[in-house]
């Protein structure tokens, strides 16, 4: 804020010299061109402060370039009427101007450029986390007909239990189909019977199958945070008069892009808010049967 304050006041006060300079105010380009000048530099720097709408990059680096070139054409004209030393002085100022006022737009425009290529791979993480949640919960209600709330007990349950898998050996003949009426629990169980086909229940450890050569000390945090553990909790909800238990696991973007641009992080949340949607990442839902689908985009899902 200081520093806003401090720019104003030096662009307020160079308005007024070239206003009331009578060598530079009879120049037209250099009078009314730092009013243009100076009415950008307070709109951006009102944006600045109330974090208001967003001012296009456009806008931004044409206000910047006019203000470069007025500020070297005023400094061209003062200097000359005084000595060398006071000319070489604000020559050095003036340059140095334009080399910060070309930094600045570089900043603009690589601020969020960098931003973005943060996200997604911060993004790209967390989904694979929240991917693994989800396969972890499936198999849960799977095997004790409900999802849990709780992270510790469904790390537990991945480290140690296990999966009931049938194994099949032989297919059911066509002809057994037809005259099944192309039932296929009737058609397997004469199959069975008659010794064509074979069915085994197993029992394979899950560690040794969904998550193979997996670190479980990562599941259920939170990538790119200090240990930080993914929301989680249950419900029933209603689905066409039937009760369907519901899981739902989440991450707020001011944690997972905890450390990047607040203001950029601020701008996405109120997207998403405007839109209706999660301001962060997430996986289910205890508002609706949503058959378990993430939040995020289909682009995640195609990365490895």
């Amino acid at each position: 804020m200081t520093l806003f304050i401090i720019i104003l006041i030096l662009a307020t006060a160079g308005v007024a010299f070239i206003t009331f300079n009578e060598s530079l105010s009879k120049n037209k380009l250099i009078k009314y061109g730092s009013y243009v000048v100076y009415f950008i530099l307070a709109e951006i720097i009102l944006f600045a402060v109330t974090d208001g709408i967003e001012i296009p990059l456009t806008v931004l680096g044409i206000g910047i370039g006019v203000a470069v070139v007025v500020l070297i054409i005023a400094g061209s004209f003062f200097a000359s009427t005084y000595n060398k030393i006071l000319k070489y002085l604000l020559s050095f100022i003036f340059t140095a101007l334009a080399v910060f006022a070309a930094y600045m737009l570089y900043e603009s425009i690589m601020t969020p450029i960098r931003f973005n290529k943060e996200k997604q791979i911060r993004y790209q993480a967390t989904v694979n986390e929240l991917k693994r949640i989800r396969t972890a919960q499936i198999a849960f209600k799977n095997e004790t007909g409900k999802y849990t709330p709780h992270l510790d007990t469904l790390k537990y349950f991945i480290q140690t239990d296990s999966l009931t898998v049938i194994r099949k050996e032989g297919s059911v003949p066509d002809s057994i189909y037809l005259q099944q009426d192309n039932n296929l629990e009737k058609a397997e169980r004469v199959a069975l019977k008659m010794g064509i086909i074979k069915r085994d229940t197993l029992r394979i450890a899950i560690a040794d199958t969904l998550f193979r050569g997996y670190d479980f000390s990562r599941f259920g945090i939170v990538p790119f945070t200090d240990g930080y553990k993914f929301e989680m909790d249950t419900a029933t909800v209603d689905a066409g008069g039937l009760k369907i238990n519901v899981f739902e696991a989440k991450v707020p973007n001011l944690v997972l892009l905890n450390g990047m641009d607040r203001q950029l992080i601020l701008n996405l949340n109120d997207d998403a808010i405007k839109n209706d949607r999660y301001p962060g990442l997430k996986v289910g839902s205890l508002e609706e049967n949503n058959n378990n689908e993430g939040n995020w985009d289909k682009v995640y899902d195609l990365k490895k």
